[in-house]
């Protein structure tokens, strides 16, 4: 894979890589507490061993090296460097998501932020790394092992915290162009563009738009993503500011599989992709026509999974394994300085998230979801219908 940038106007920062080096935390208020930090003590090393010179363990990679990484990759392979941080992509490409390990800790018990925002799952804590922000935009990322910050009040922040912040609007205007091609049909496009500092107050910001979609890299399927950012940013006084920041990031994936040793033995190495085609069950009068309910002539459960001429086997059509996404947040940024003893931030945030987990579902003609349209007696007259009425098949959801 190959990318290639014309029509750059867009000044970057340099590399600044350290362990347990500055402090560089995710919100306007925990950036300013780490800056007044200040650390005084003895150093001592040993043959092999170095004692630490800051009071938490943190590494920092800034865009200088970002940007040296293949174009559309999350920004968690990226911080692959870092000791004690393993993530294993589910693809070469990065929007088939992946796995997270700090010291041991897996992505439920590290707390992702982006510009102080917590991203992981309010439920479950989970990380979905397919949906993070271009790394073409990310100005720095810091990893925190098995430390936090004063802005992360979670319970997912056990092993530890990532936390990455977005570029600020270059002074210059300037236009930046990254065409991307690659194996399995890798296709991206990243554009984005820069004012310059305008208008009497010396404001500026900055839009950017990308679009990939690559095959999977067995068995049919494809991954599909496109996302768009902006910022627009006022420089106050001194170190004072005011910012406000866009995202929206959408995906459509199929999802690969994972295989079986029963389904492996009888069918080989294609039980490790989606079927290409579905056989449905046939209607019959006077029974629920459910989708794999008889695996007759297929064998094991498993087995039958496999087989494209078995109705069971439609919950492994690449048709329906579709985990679609759309994510999306609004961010203020702000500092207030009045005096040389008192600093007033605030961030307000929105965020927006619509996702499924994808799969099928088997829904009955008189399930309530199906029956919003309805009116109550309408409903009462169709729940009263008798046995010998043969209900239509209604398709999966996904």
């Amino acid at each position: 894979m190959f990318s290639k940038k014309f029509l750059s106007g867009v000044a970057l920062t340099a590399l600044s890589m350290s362990m347990a080096g500055a402090a560089h935390a995710q919100s306007t208020a925990s950036q300013t507490a780490d800056e007044e930090i200040v650390v005084t003590g003895g150093r001592r090393s040993f043959d092999g061993v170095q004692a630490e010179t800051a009071p938490r363990a943190r590494t920092t990679i800034t865009e200088e090296y970002i940007e040296t990484q293949a174009p559309g990759q999350t920004i968690l392979n990226t911080l692959n460097l870092v000791p004690g941080v393993q993530f294993t992509n589910n693809d070469a490409f990065g929007s088939a998501g992946g796995n997270l390990r700090l010291r041991g800790f897996d992505g439920s018990r590290v707390l992702l932020t982006f510009d102080g925002v917590p991203l992981n799952d309010t439920g479950n804590y989970a990380i979905f790394s397919n949906q993070q922000v271009d790394a073409e935009l990310i100005s720095r990322a810091s990893v925190n092992l098995g430390t936090t910050d004063v802005d992360s009040p979670t319970a997912a922040v056990t092993g530890g915290t990532i936390n990455y912040v977005t570029r600020t609007p270059s002074d210059e205007a300037g236009l930046m162009l990254a065409p991307s091609l690659g194996t399995e049909n890798y296709r991206r496009v990243f554009a984005m563009g820069d004012t310059g500092a305008f208008g009497p107050w010396g404001t500026s910001a900055f839009g950017a738009f990308s679009w990939q979609e690559y095959d999977q890299f067995v068995g049919p399927g494809e991954l599909q993503k496109y996302q768009v950012n902006a910022r627009v940013y006022q420089p106050l006084e001194g170190s004072d500011f005011m910012s406000l920041s866009f995202h929206f990031n959408r995906n459509r994936n199929n999802f690969y599989r994972s295989g079986n040793d029963a389904a492996w033995a009888f069918y080989g190495g294609d039980s490790l992709q989606n079927l290409a085609t579905c056989t449905r069950d046939a209607p019959s009068a006077g029974v629920a026509d459910d989708d794999g309910t008889s695996a007759a002539g297929a064998g094991a459960f498993q087995i039958a999974a496999d087989n494209p001429a078995n109705p069971l086997s439609c919950d492994n059509y690449a048709g329906l394994r579709i985990n679609p996404s759309h994510t999306g947040n609004i961010r203020g940024q702000s500092r207030f300085s009045f005096g040389d003893n008192l600093t007033f931030t605030f961030d307000p945030t929105v965020q927006y998230v619509l996702a499924n987990g994808g799969g099928t579902s088997l829904i009955n003609e008189t399930d309530n979801r199906l029956r919003w349209g309805l009116s109550a007696l309408q409903t009462a007259a169709r729940s009263t219908r008798p046995a010998r009425c043969s209900p239509e098949r209604t398709p999966a959801s996904t």
